[in-house]
């Protein structure tokens, strides 16, 4: 969805910025899992022109974001419906929500509380190691190379834990 390319770098954030890689694509995203179907509720909270509203949806639905469906049957009219590649999504965004939360608050209080639906505590965005119950500071985690790493993204995660030893 962006102009740019990432398709020379290996690297699964870039790749996922040829996707979402300007603010439209998360916004409309933040729209539809916060609620929102219809092309006019986007353009009215998002205050973005019809044309790159259209071209945005069309390309998320082109990249299986979103499910474009008729209001009801034999409607001219459509609603936007995320998928689960976008509802896989909500943790990253919820992830912004509370970096912004974090290091530029509003003085009023937090704009958005999660919770869980079962008991209604809030619910944060945690690095955890699989299988545990113990969150991992951001500050605390190891990148290493995975199985689809290329020799680059190896030597220079080498180098870096070399240097720090």
């Amino acid at each position: 969805m962006t102009s740019r390319s990432y398709e020379r770098l290996v690297c699964p954030i870039a790749q996922s910025l040829s996707v979402l890689g300007e603010q439209w694509p998360l916004l409309i995203l933040r729209d539809v899992l916060f609620g929102y179907s219809r092309f006019e509720e986007f353009q009215s909270s998002l205050g973005i022109s019809r044309n790159l509203l259209s071209r945005r949806l069309a390309e998320m639905v082109e990249s299986g974001l979103l499910e474009r469906r008729p209001l009801h049957e034999g409607a001219k009219r459509h609603e936007y419906v995320a998928t689960d590649k976008a509802r896989g999504l909500l943790p990253v965004l919820l992830a912004l929500g509370q970096w912004t939360e974090r290091w530029d608050p509003s003085p009023d209080g937090p704009r958005v509380t999660p919770r869980d639906p079962e008991s209604g505590e809030p619910v944060t965005v945690r690095l955890m190691p699989r299988g545990a119950d113990r969150g991992v500071r951001p500050k605390d985690v190891l990148i290493t190379p995975g199985p689809g790493a290329d020799a680059a993204f190896r030597d220079r995660l080498n180098r870096k834990r070399a240097a720090e030893d």
